[in-house]
């Protein structure tokens, strides 16, 4: 088996799945990885990126949609902590994807969301993705301290302002997906993603404490 674009699993489900008019085996976590953030060698933040599919039932009647995009933790100078969200949307049922930016985009745990924060927003260096950063309170804190625990976050998005919510959840358990030599599909399970990230961010937040 060998690991494969998200672009090319959505090829190979939308065969399988088009006839039948069924496209439940499309949603769930196809990707998540984790890399450190750093700046002149200095570890300052964390980040988890995915590829995940989903059946929008709020923009585009239960049609199944690729989203993209990471969530990051910074430390700014260690001083200051901050989340962001980048997100970017494609519908699957075209012959050409075309990445949408979201009009807004939350994370949400157990213990805390960023939907009500305060927030900054601007589009992306990447085409079709939105960076949304909220402020830093009780609630983001709870956000991130339940990925840390290893809880999986929910995304929530909308298209267009005063939209419906789309909510999205990630398992941040899958690392990979591979195909087989007969056309299925087998997602890869790991703990290394959510242990990197935890590592990392328990590396940021000591240099945080270190600097008052």
């Amino acid at each position: 088996m060998k690991s494969i674009s998200l672009f090319i699993i959505v090829g190979l489900l939308l065969i399988t799945t088009a006839n039948a008019g069924n496209y439940d085996s499309l949603v769930g976590t196809m990707r998540v990885g984790f890399r450190p953030i750093s700046s002149a060698g200095v570890t300052n933040g964390c980040e988890l990126s995915f590829e995940t599919s989903a059946l929008d039932f709020a923009y585009r009647q239960g049609k199944p949609v690729i989203v993209a995009g990471s969530i990051s933790f910074q430390g700014e100078s260690f001083k200051l902590l901050g989340i962001m969200i980048k997100l970017g949307v494609a519908d699957m049922l075209v012959d050409i994807q075309h990445v949408e930016a979201p009009y807004f985009a939350y994370i949400k745990t157990s213990n805390g969301t960023t939907a009500g924060s305060k927030f900054l927003s601007h589009d992306a260096e990447m085409k079709g993705y939105r960076l949304f950063v909220p402020e830093f309170n009780k609630q983001t804190a709870g956000v991130i301290g339940d990925i840390i625990s290893g809880e999986n976050p929910t995304i929530g998005f909308n298209r267009v302002k005063g939209g419906m919510d789309a909510l999205l959840p990630l398992d941040l358990t899958v690392a990979d997906t591979v195909a087989a030599n007969d056309g299925s599909l087998k997602r890869i399970h790991s703990q290394e993603a959510i242990d990197g990230f935890r590592n990392c961010m328990a590396e940021v937040t000591s240099k945080l404490k270190l600097s008052k």
